[in-house]
This record gives structure tokens, sequence and C-alpha cells, in this order.
């Protein structure tokens, strides 16, 4: 198995993160056209505060992007500048699991509304597995 330099396995942790990004940016307009009928049918509360969040122009969902993809680059700068640093493991990792949770609510979304929710295929089959591999290659590097 070829196994990346931890400096680029960091780097593409953005990568990996904007691909997902992109997946809900390509899918949000068409996906609140077309789900708005089942999910108000459905008369539930959370559904409905799931749809108002999806509910955006992907203009709006790109201005929202471009911050998350600046403090999650920065995040990574400081990480991959004081590699061995306590404090940037933490703040790192922090972010990472954030990450995961945030996945975690792609799954959630999807089961309570039983239907796709943007991003719900980026977040299972790229970001999860490849966060946990980030966080197994810091493990390994004792840096967590």
């Amino acid at each position: 198995m070829i196994e990346l330099e931890l400096y680029n396995a960091l780097w593409l942790f953005v990568v990996i993160f904007m691909l997902h990004d992109f997946e809900e940016l390509i899918t949000v307009e068409k996906w609140a056209k077309t789900k708005e009928a089942k999910i108000k049918s459905q008369n539930k509360w959370i559904n409905n505060k799931i749809w108002e969040f999806w509910n955006i122009s992907s203009y709006t969902f790109a201005k929202r992007d471009v911050f998350i993809f600046l403090f999650m680059s920065l995040m990574t700068f400081i990480k991959v500048l004081y590699l061995e640093s306590y404090w940037s493991s933490i703040l790192f990792v922090s972010f990472v699991v954030f990450v995961l949770l945030h996945n975690l609510i792609h799954l959630l979304q999807t089961l309570f509304i039983k239907a796709y929710t943007p991003g719900l295929y980026t977040a299972v089959l790229l970001v999860t597995p490849y966060t946990i591999y980030l966080l197994y290659r810091l493990k390994d590097a004792a840096l967590i």
C-alpha cells in the first residue's frame, strides 16, 4: 500500500472535503425543488427544518463554502506549520472530529426524510473513510 507523506495527507484532507462541498453545491438547488412537496407532506418539524437548511441557491451555498474552505485551509496550514505541536494537534483534531459529526448529520438527515440529502454520497464514501485514515496517520505519528 502506498502511504502518503503526512504533510500531503493533511493537505489532501482539504481537497477531499472540497469534493464533498462540490457535491452539495451541484445538487442543492435541484434537491430543494424536487423534495419540497415530499418533505412538506410529511408534516414533521425536523423534516421542515432540514428542507429549510437546504433550500438555498447554489450561489448562496458557494459563498458559505468559501468561508469553510478558508477556515479549513487555515486549520491545515497551522497543523502543517506546527506539525509536532500539542496545541495544533488539539485544534486540528477538533476540526476533524467536527467533520465526522458533520458527516453523521448527513446520515441523520437522510434517515429523517427518507431520501438523499446533498453531500450524502461523498460524506459516506469519501470524507468519512479519509478522515478516519487521517486520524490513524496522526495517531501513528504520535501526534494525537
